[in-house]
Formats: C-alpha cells, sequence, structure tokens
C-alpha cells in the first residue's frame, strides 16, 4: 500500500549546518547533543535512544531545540517517541518555533498548526516515521524549531519519556542562502526545484526505475569548484553518461553562476525475493568544494 506523500524535504542535521540542543522545560536549554545522538536523531531507528529521562511521583519534561542554519518553511515532522507512564502511554508534544531566536530563550515564539490533532504520546511502529508524518505549519518561516515532551505522572507512579528519531520537512524560505547546489527533477517539464524528497513509490521485488535529476548553482555570482556527489545505498546507483558506467561517487569540476549540471541518471533496484521490504531514506550528497 502506498505511502502518503511527502510534506516536503527532510533536514539532514549532520550535514545541514545546523545544531540541536535539548534541556529541561521551555526555559532551561542545558546540553549540545553529540554526532553520535544527532546521527540517531537523523536515523530511522526505534531502538536506540537519543534522550531518555525518568521521574518517580510526578510527570517529567524535556525539550528539544533544533538551530536551523538558514530559516525555513516547515511543512511536517517525522516522530518516534514513547511517552509512558505507569501502564499506559500518556502525556503531550508541543511544538514552537521563532523566526528570530538566538539563544533558544529569546525572540518571538509562534506555536505550530497541526492540522491533526495533538501529537500521539506513543509513536513506535518500524515505519512509523513515514506512514505517520505529522503535519505541522508556522504562520511564518522559522529559524529554531522548539519540541517539549511530556510524561503526565502522579504518586506511586513512574514517568518515562523515550526519543528516539525527529525529522523536519520543509524547504529553505525564500531569500535565504543565495548561494546553494539546488536539485532539479529533470523529468519534470521545466526542470523545477525538487519541493520534496524524491519518493520511489510502492514496489515489487525484482524491479528497476530509473529517474533523472540535474543540479543546479543558484548563485547569481559565484562559480562552485569541485563538487563531490555521493550515493551510498545498496539498491541505488547513478550515472553521469546516460547509463555507460554506474558509480556510487562522482565529481564534477565546477558550475558557473546560474549554471545546469548534464543529466543525472538514478536508478533504484530491489533484488528479486525474498528481500526485507520496507522504507528507507538514502541520500544524494553534493559537496562543495569551494566557492569564487
Amino acid at each position: 500500500m502506498p505511502y502518503p506523500t511527502l510534506p516536503g524535504r527532510r533536514f539532514e542535521y549532520d550535514i545541514g549546518g545546523g545544531s540541536v540542543y535539548y534541556g529541561n522545560d521551555i526555559n532551561d536549554i542545558t546540553t549540545i547533543l553529540s554526532p553520535e545522538l544527532i546521527s540517531r536523531l537523523n536515523s530511522e531507528n526505534n531502538s536506540a535512544t537519543v534522550l531518555f529521562a525518568e521521574m518517580g511521583n510526578a510527570g517529567i519534561v524535556r525539550t528539544v531545540w533544533v538551530f536551523l542554519p538558514e530559516k525555513y518553511v516547515v511543512s511536517g515532522l517525522g516522530m518516534v517517541h514513547k511517552l509512558y507512564r505507569d501502564g499506559a502511554y500518556t502525556g503531550s508534544v508541543t511544538v514552537a518555533g521563532s523566526p528570530d531566536s538566538t539563544n533558544g530563550l529569546d525572540g518571538t515564539w509562534i506555536d505550530a498548526v497541526l492540522p491533526n490533532g495533538a501529537i500521539p504520546p506513543y509513536m513506535m511502529d518500524d515505519d512509523v516515521w513515514r506512514d505517520s508524518i505529522q503535519p505541522c505549519t508556522f504562520s511564518e518561516a522559522i529559524r529554531v524549531l522548539r519540541i517539549r515532551y511530556y510524561a503526565s505522572g502522579g504518586s506511586g507512579d513512574l514517568s518515562r519519556i523515550y526519543l528516539y528519531a525527529l525529522h523536519i520537512y520543509g524547504v529553505k524560505a525564500a531569500g535565504e542562502l543565495p548561494d546553494d547546489i539546488l536539485f532539479l527533477d529533470d523529468d519534470t517539464s521545466g526542470d523545477p526545484e525538487f519541493i520534496r524528497d524524491m519518493d520511489w513509490g510502492d514496489r515489487q521485488e525484482g524491479t528497476t526505475i530509473m529517474k533523472r535529476i540535474k543540479l543546479f548553482n543558484s548563485s547569481s555570482t559565484k562559480i562552485a569548484h569541485n563538487l563531490s556527489l555521493s550515493l551510498i545505498d545498496t539498491d541505488l546507483l547513478f550515472s553521469m553518461d546516460e547509463g555507460i558506467t554506474w558509480v556510487t561517487g562522482a565529481s564534477i569540476t565546477s558550475l558557473a553562476p546560474q549554471g545546469t549540471s548534464a543529466s543525472i541518471i538514478v536508478k533504484n533496484t530491489i533484488p528479486p525475493p525474498t528481500q526485507m521490504l520496507g522504507p528507507r531514506a538514502p541520500r544524494f550528497e553534493v559537496s562543495i568544494g569551494s566557492w569564487s
């Protein structure tokens, strides 16, 4: 059965340039996440915790702040967590964003609009990060995302918070970071920029699909030099010579201002039965050596 349409492009913490902190309540930011925990937060895992906290005889709160490298128009949250109180999963998840906060405490804060209603306290299925992405929007683009996890509690109870993953979906706000490399959809007329991650659809084993992309230098003044392309996944390869050779890595010497690369074919092959099927989220990465 097909998964719902993705609400946007997923922000990648480790290569996207952001940082993540956590603390107790919304006025108590304390600690930056380590690279290892950042990797977990960005993954699809539901076994290794990013944060764990427990409290007896009372409720417990943990808050996460995501500092984005520029303003984003947020459209959804992929979440893996559980909020526990003796014998039941109960609590609340509160989402807010700021367009101008510098430290997670100052600035203007805007409550998120959650069209599906309250975020469930239990989101732990193997594919919950994909089939239950929570629509989430703000009245304007934000620079900092704040999520407050609360596990209710009381006398004689043990309350626990387990956080495994948090994915932010959206697009960069207009006017932010003018010097960038954009991914274009070469299968669509006009080669538009991707506004959501490429979805290969509900697929059978033993099938192959190919799609085309291009890279675009959005800078109006700077040349992008030494672009390094990487796609490391067992089911995906790409070709820069119309399918003569298939690789997991390649390079482009330079892209001129407002320049577009040649067409790049991306091939997805699912091996014959029997395979463990389910959603995955491999990455096509492009790094820039320098700008001039």
